[in-house]
């Protein structure tokens, strides 16, 4: 699967949840950089290279001191921009005294940095998922770490299929393997997986959640977008009610994820997900059930996909079957960009 060549650098990364960064230091790796996060005086996200300059001691160990932070160890102090500001022992600062300070945007209830080799460009800004903050819409997030290669997440991600098993007694249903009709579609870098599943038994946590046991038309539309997010808008209605095209009284579960792959290390993986819905469609009380679920649905797909992970062998070969098509395509998606990137910038 690679090794840290499998990372696209030269793009906005999640980092964080907004509510993960506050006036103390959170240390994090991305695409295998050491990293320290924390907010400034007036609560603006600021992000530098975890490793002091003298003698390389982790800054997350130190002290958040005004806009700046302070080395635990000796307690050379470096603000924002990663430039040493203060050596207590000493007066004089050597000009190479400075630590790396990394790109960093707050949007949409997630913090995205840049890792990248060069300065993004204006056109180039941290992917948009409007519907947490858009109005009539209600959301929430988590975040969780798995044991593994970040696009083993967006293989599971891509084919949906896996519900009726991995998640049989949680979002799953026979007839999301069985009774799906898949389309793909390519656009520029970005790739799209429809699933249509007519008349189907529901997924029992959406019984639980809707008190609806009969028959339904379910939908699956999984968009992929570099280096690593898959956007989701999955729900079903009543069968015969028009699916995805049905009028709200008839539709039961309507909603859109967004999860997020970001790479650790070549072996290990940030998870990051937010999930949306029309404020009318459910409860407080509803709300929370699907929410509490779907946790035990990214918990069971990371033990899975760690043992996927855990298993590994280069040497052994792997056999496709039909609904593996969009997973390929994102992987010829993935490869293509990682080989331009080596290209431009070796």
């Amino acid at each position: 699967m690679g090794q840290q060549s499998s990372f696209l650098i030269n793009y906005w990364h999640v980092v964080a949840l907004s509510g993960e960064i506050t006036r103390t230091a959170l240390a994090r790796t991305i695409n295998n950089e050491k990293i320290v996060l924390f907010r400034d005086s007036k609560g603006g996200p600021i992000a530098l290279e975890d490793r002091c300059a003298h003698r390389q001691a982790p800054l997350s160990l130190g002290e958040i001191i005004g806009d700046g932070i302070q080395c635990g160890y000796h307690g050379l102090t470096f603000d924002r921009t990663g430039i040493c500001i203060k050596i207590p022992s000493q007066k004089l600062i050597p000009n190479e005294t400075k630590v790396r300070s990394y790109p960093v945007i707050e949007k949409q209830g997630f913090v995205y940095l840049w890792t990248g080799n060069r300065e993004p460009k204006k056109n180039e800004i941290p992917f948009d998922f409007p519907f947490i903050k858009t109005q009539g819409f209600k959301g929430k997030y988590a975040v969780r770490k798995g044991d593994f290669d970040y696009r083993l997440l967006l293989d599971n991600l891509m084919d949906l299929t896996h519900l009726s098993f991995t998640h049989k007694n949680t979002i799953g249903a026979e007839g999301v393997a069985i009774s799906g009709k898949s389309k793909i579609k390519r656009d520029g870098d970005q790739v799209e997986v429809s699933r249509v599943m007519e008349d189907i038994t529901p997924a029992p946590t959406h019984v639980e959640v809707t008190g609806y046991s009969g028959n339904v038309d379910r939908w699956q539309v999984i968009k992929f977008t570099p280096p690593c997010f898959i956007e989701l808008h999955v729900g079903n209605a009543k069968t015969g009610t028009g699916g995805i095209r049905a009028a709200p009284k008839d539709k039961l579960i309507d909603r859109r994820t967004l999860h997020v792959a970001t790479p650790e290390t070549k072996t290990s993986t940030h998870y990051f997900w937010a999930s949306t819905y029309p404020a009318v469609s459910m409860t407080p009380d509803q709300e929370n059930l699907i929410y509490n679920r779907t946790l035990e649905v990214l918990n069971e797909d990371i033990k899975m996909i760690e043992g996927q992970q855990q298993r590994y062998n280069p040497d052994c070969r792997m056999i496709d079957i039909s609904e593996d098509a969009g997973q390929l395509s994102m992987r010829a998606v993935l490869e293509k960009l990682i080989k331009r990137e080596k290209i431009i910038y070796k």
